[in-house]
């Protein structure tokens, strides 16, 4: 009960902020997807002649009618998916399993290297900074399955706060 009636640090109130900020563009972008106007969109029927079964001959003149269509933006993922991976943080994303291997890995066995580093880069407002901030604790080769997956998961929880 101790922790709860202490006041918040000032690391764990700019935590709180950043997660806040990640947050209101989170909603700023959902306004937006829902604000999505319609753009009319002209199609042209092309002219035709039918016979029908008396030998009767139809024209069909060229017409040209407005029908609306959504804009689609680039996003597939599905919100959900980003919410529940990211919801908890960074370090709550990463499963057990992937856990010891980018351990072992990228942080030659050390937990705690690994978990400050984390800690540290789930605070961070970009992608690009934790990736520089990456590469000054450990030795970064893309070409590495364990260093190229956890770059994904990196990019992963950068993009879906935008």
């Amino acid at each position: 009960m101790d922790s709860f009636e202490k006041a918040p640090s000032s690391a764990l109130a700019e935590l709180l902020k950043r997660i806040i900020e990640r947050m209101q563009q989170q909603l700023k972008a959902l306004s937006e997807d829902v604000d999505v106007a319609c753009v009319p969109v002209s199609v042209l029927v092309a002219s035709e002649t039918t016979i029908d079964t008396e030998g009767t001959t139809t024209d069909v003149e060229e017409s040209e009618s407005d029908v609306p269509v959504r804009k689609e933006n680039g996003r597939t993922a599905v919100l959900g998916e980003n919410i529940k991976l990211f919801a908890d943080g960074l370090r709550k994303s990463i499963s057990l399993n992937d856990s010891f291997r980018f351990s072992r890995e990228l942080f030659g066995g050390d937990m705690a290297l690994m978990n400050r580093v984390i800690e540290q880069i789930s605070m961070m407002s970009s992608y690009q900074a934790a990736v520089a901030f990456l590469s000054s604790k450990v030795n970064v080769d893309e070409e590495k399955e364990a260093v190229a997956d956890f770059l994904d998961l990196l990019e992963k929880y950068f993009n879906q706060s935008i």
